[in-house]
């Protein structure tokens, strides 16, 4: 959605520039709300963690997971997970 919004705004901008006379205080303000779309944009797409981070985490659960799982029924202190998938409702 930022990055319509960015491109509108771009195209605003040099539609603007084009047209001919410019005020300077207009084309500035294009210009930032232009930026001002573009900057989360451009956080929002970039990957928060590499794909072999993300996969290094998901076998570590998984492992853990197992290791729960084999160890029998010895649940101390660890509230029933009744009612909850057994990823933890994550999916796959």
């Amino acid at each position: 959605m930022f990055v319509a919004i960015a491109l509108v705004m771009l195209g605003m901008f040099v539609i603007y520039l084009l047209q001919g006379p410019v005020d300077p205080v207009i084309a500035v303000a294009l210009f930032v709300s232009f930026l001002a779309c573009l900057v989360p944009s451009l956080y929002l797409l970039k990957p928060f963690e590499s794909r072999e981070r993300y996969r290094e985490r998901r076998e570590q659960r998984r492992r853990k997971s197992s290791l729960n799982s084999s160890a029998g029924d010895s649940t101390e202190g660890h509230p029933p997970d009744e009612g909850r998938p057994p990823d933890g409702g994550r999916g796959s």
